[in-house]
């Protein structure tokens, strides 16, 4: 079985996507940064000229930077990860945050919004369409002049982990995901089925404690079943009290930023 690394409450543990605890990096990880952070509210048009409002978190134009693309869970909106964009932003990463379709600001009509909808089918038929949208921001992101188009790295939180894994599976570019509070089922996505084509590419799952067995099983399953190799999948369950959200616990940030930043920075210390 894959080591479940846990983070108990008052202890910071740092984790890699080996499944096993490690020393830190012989060189140091990009330094956190203090003060303002520049957030630049952007428009993104997708194939079906759907139009999308994003939160964007650039670097310095000087130097590409690696991009990490947030997805949100169904029924939340992006102002949900703004703390986890602007930790990774402040460790090197261009960051973007879209709404997608039917959430926040991409609302095209009131009666579109994923609140607004009572039957099952119709929130999986407006998630599965909400693939485009993730196509569309990751095209964004490589078009922009301060990003490596080779160096995306994908975070889904709930159902937001479904794009994130259909969208790695097709884009060669996608250098590591990252999938909190995951579930084998989510709105019509089957996250082990989609998960074929993404030998090679590092996983890290994040549970809750409540959450934890389901999440190291989906984690065992996807080894057993698509042969992915232990090294590259990681599980890590914070061990909040129970009407804590995972979003909420700050020791969040450190489990996803710190193996982000040895992906994608493998010149300072991280994976090759």
């Amino acid at each position: 079985m894959l080591k479940i690394t846990l983070l108990a409450l008052g202890m910071l543990v740092p984790v890699g996507l080996s499944g096993h605890l490690h020393a830190a990096p012989a060189t140091p990880s990009p330094a956190i940064q203090p003060g303002d952070i520049e957030v630049r509210t952007v428009k993104i048009t997708t194939k079906d000229k759907l139009e999308l409002e994003a939160d964007y978190y650039a670097q310095d134009e000087d130097e590409r930077a690696p991009a990490a693309l947030l997805i949100h869970d169904a029924g939340a909106d992006r102002s949900t990860l703004t703390d986890l964009a602007e930790r990774l932003h402040r460790t090197g990463f261009a960051v973007l945050v879209p709404d997608l379709r039917g959430h926040g600001g991409s609302i095209a009509k009131p009666e579109d919004a994923f609140a607004k909808l009572e039957e099952d089918e119709d929130k999986a038929r407006l998630w599965a369409f909400a693939t485009r949208d993730i196509d569309a921001s990751a095209r964004w992101l490589r078009a922009q002049k301060s990003v490596h188009s080779a160096n995306l790295n994908l975070l889904g939180v709930g159902a937001g982990c479904a794009l994130a894994v259909r969208h790695g599976a097709g884009d060669e570019n996608a250098r590591s995901l990252t999938l909190i509070a995951p579930k084998a089922e989510m709105l019509g996505f089957h996250l082990v089925d989609d998960m074929y084509d993404l030998e090679g590419v590092p996983m890290q799952f994040i549970a809750s404690r409540e959450s934890k067995k389901d999440v190291q099983g989906l984690a065992d399953e996807i080894h057993k079943s698509l042969g992915v190799k232990e090294e590259f999948i990681d599980v890590s369950a914070l061990a909040a009290k129970k009407d804590v959200d995972l979003l909420d616990d700050r020791r969040l940030e450190t489990t996803v930023s710190k193996p982000l930043q040895e992906i994608a920075f493998p010149q300072r210390g991280g994976r090759r």
